[in-house]
């Protein structure tokens, strides 16, 4: 049964469902699914999840300002009074069953956002009773539509007299109460029991794996195969640590993965073989290739003319190094050069590089070698047929927009999304050591049981490669006692200090971070 079934048929039987589950495991998307799906003829929620008529009329977010007299009715201030003042007011929900009385052919599906952000006890008051199924208030068989009491021909149940008003209230049957919240949320005081009795809860797990995979591939053919593999495999090995050292509500939803492809500009593209690179620290383009490159990272520049270059950052599996792009005047190539990088060492055997331009000057290089990890990405850029070709044969383009792969947009959604909400759990679980290389093994030898300490380790081990190989990322403790947390920072591999710095090869220096 899927989560949309479920709470359907919870919804039938309780009247008052709430979605809950970690953060960015799509209840909001639930909420849609289940109001597309609903079987009768309904008012508010439309099929898209939004409120029917625009204004809000059939959905509130709870807050922890969100009270009494919001929610059911109070003195408030009225500017559109005549005059302008305090006076007693309905609240949303008394609008609600309203609406619902009057219609009673109908089934009203109405939305609590954020549920558990109020003191929900407080803000339902002396409603709670009546909010329970069995309590719900049934429309008489006898009544029609053209009868002038019609909104009261509601019997049985268990109604309320309102302090302020004095108005007896009963909630009506038609009326279907879906909340959603965060499980994972520990700044707020749980639900009490007697809300929990009334209420239906339906668990909403993160998708992954293959079922997350092929979701992706579906919602974002621009993006690559390689982009989601990767990061469907480091979001469910994330999620394994976390499970099993945490419990089942610290793990992260799927939903930020589907922002992949929704940002990011063309890349450009370029073959690789055995004459383009001259030595261990020059890289061999094409001409008409670099101007076209220029004109996206470095507007204005030109290396036209022999003697001339522009200087930029590249990023190179995690690390940053100073490029220049340049017209040799004692050579009619034009070539990359960077002693750090690397290059013939780097990109031996040939394959593809891809440039991807993150901004005025400053680039994300990627390798894929034609020998190596990803030959079907290689021949799918090879056998383009609109590329040129140069006198030797290489193959060059430009990946457009429409047809980028991700890459970008992998890095932006992981920085400025997943790693935050992962150490907020960390946080708020009083785990920070989990997300700290150095401090986890002993965290975990000390408080988790022997049978899954090897699971955790290699989890958060298998994770860490990803931040810092593809992600070029790292997170650190920062500040002292009580005033330390975790940050975000670049990671920057193991810096040459002795071998031959022109192959770019490691020396054995200690990492070296720096704060984005």
């Amino acid at each position: 049964m899927t989560t949309t079934d479920e709470a359907i048929a919870a919804l039938r039987l309780y009247k008052n469902v709430v979605l809950e589950g970690p953060p960015g495991t799509g209840k909001s998307f639930s909420v849609a699914e289940i109001a597309r799906a609903w079987p009768q003829d309904k008012l508010g929620i439309d099929a898209s999840g939004n409120v029917a008529d625009g204004r809000g009329a059939w959905a509130i977010t709870f807050h922890p300002s969100t009270g009494y007299e919001e929610f059911v009715e109070g003195i408030r201030y009225n500017a559109y009074g005549t005059p302008k003042g305090f006076e007693l007011l309905p609240g949303i929900f008394r609008e609600w069953v309203d609406a619902a009385r009057k219609s009673p052919d109908r089934d009203f599906l109405v939305l609590i956002d954020e549920v558990n952000r109020a003191n929900v006890s407080k803000v339902l008051g002396d409603l709670l009773l009546s909010l329970e199924a069995s309590k719900r208030l049934r429309h008489s068989e006898a009544c029609t539509g053209s009868d002038p009491n019609h909104p009261d021909c509601w019997l049985g149940g268990t109604t309320t007299r309102l302090p302020y008003s004095g108005v007896v209230l009963g909630v009506p049957d038609n009326l279907y109460v879906l909340g959603t919240m965060n499980s994972s949320d520990r700044s707020i005081a749980p639900l009490d029991s007697a809300l929990r009795r009334r209420f239906a809860f339906v668990r909403v797990e993160p998708l992954a794996g293959d079922g997350l995979k092929g979701r992706l591939k579906e919602a974002l053919p621009a993006v690559g195969d390689e982009v989601v593999d990767r990061s469907v495999a480091a979001l469910d090995g994330l999620n394994s640590g976390l499970r099993n050292a945490l419990g089942p509500d610290s793990a992260l939803g799927h939903s930020y993965l589907f922002d992949l492809g929704d940002a990011g500009s063309s890349s450009f593209w370029i073959e690789v073989n055995s004459g383009a690179v001259a030595t261990g620290s020059q890289f061999q383009v094409i001409q008409d290739w670099a101007t076209e490159l220029l004109v996206a990272v470095a507007p204005g520049a030109s290396i036209a003319a022999q003697g001339t270059s522009v200087d930029l950052k590249v990023v190179f599996e995690g690390a940053e190094y100073d490029v220049k792009l340049e017209h040799p005047q004692s050579k009619p190539n034009t070539q990359f050069s960077s002693s750090g990088i690397g290059f013939k060492r780097r990109m031996a055997g040939g394959g593809v590089t891809i440039w991807t331009p993150l901004g005025r000057g400053k680039l994300r290089l990627e390798f894929v070698s034609a020998n190596g990890d990803a030959p079907a990405l290689v021949q799918r850029y090879l056998d383009r047929s609109a590329p040129g070709k140069s006198t030797s044969g290489r193959g060059y383009g430009r990946i457009d927009s429409s047809e980028r792969r991700g890459d970008l947009d992998e890095h932006t959604v992981w920085r400025y999304s997943i790693l935050p909400q992962l150490i907020d759990t960390a946080t708020q679980s009083f785990v920070p050591e989990l997300l700290i290389a150095g401090m986890r093994e002993t965290w975990v030898r000390e408080n988790l049981p022997t049978d899954i300490q090897e699971v955790v380790l290699d989890s958060f081990a298998a994770f860490e490669r990803f931040l810092h190989g593809q992600l070029g990322l790292q997170i650190v403790k920062a500040g002292f006692g009580l005033t330390s947390g975790l940050a975000i920072e670049r990671y920057t591999p193991i810096t040459p200090t002795t071998g031959d710095v022109e192959d770019g090869s490691d020396g054995g220096a200690a990492d070296e971070t720096a704060g984005e």
